[in-house]
């Protein structure tokens, strides 16, 4: 009887060893989910202080609304690239968009070259780039 319930005891932890049908497949099974491990991600965190003349614009840091200006802003960014090789880290766009007639959109990327982005970036919003002239065609 003890030697029955001795050689019961391995088998049944074997078995809850197997995969069971319920469980999620590998990708090369079909019907099964890729089960691959996260890929760990390395990542640098900033803060910017934005700041616009005149305050009160509407700021957006890579495509997110952040708040509006004067506004502290913090930015993830990440390692892109194989480690074996040259990495680089994401690029940083602040954009800020005017909130009364008379304001011009101001934009900037910054941290180009996987350098770090400056502590406060400042757009003066009553500074608008004149439209370059358009010259007439001449008819030969």
């Amino acid at each position: 009887m003890k030697i029955s319930i001795l050689l019961a005891v391995p088998a049944l932890f074997a078995a809850c060893a197997m995969p069971q049908g319920a469980m999620k497949r590998g990708a090369g099974e079909p019907g099964g989910a890729a089960a691959q491990p996260a890929q760990q991600q390395y990542s640098v965190d900033e803060t910017v202080d934005i700041v616009t003349d005149p305050p009160g614009a509407k700021i957006f840091v890579n495509d997110a609304f952040v708040g509006y200006a004067p506004v502290k802003a913090d930015v993830r960014r990440t390692w892109r690239g194989d480690p074996r090789y040259q990495m680089t880290l994401d690029n940083v766009k602040i954009e800020a968009r005017p909130v009364e007639a008379g304001q011009c959109a101001q934009s900037g990327i910054f941290g180009q070259g996987s350098v770090k982005s400056p502590p406060q970036v400042r757009f003066n919003m009553s500074s608008c780039a004149a439209a370059a002239p358009v010259r007439a065609r001449r008819k030969k």
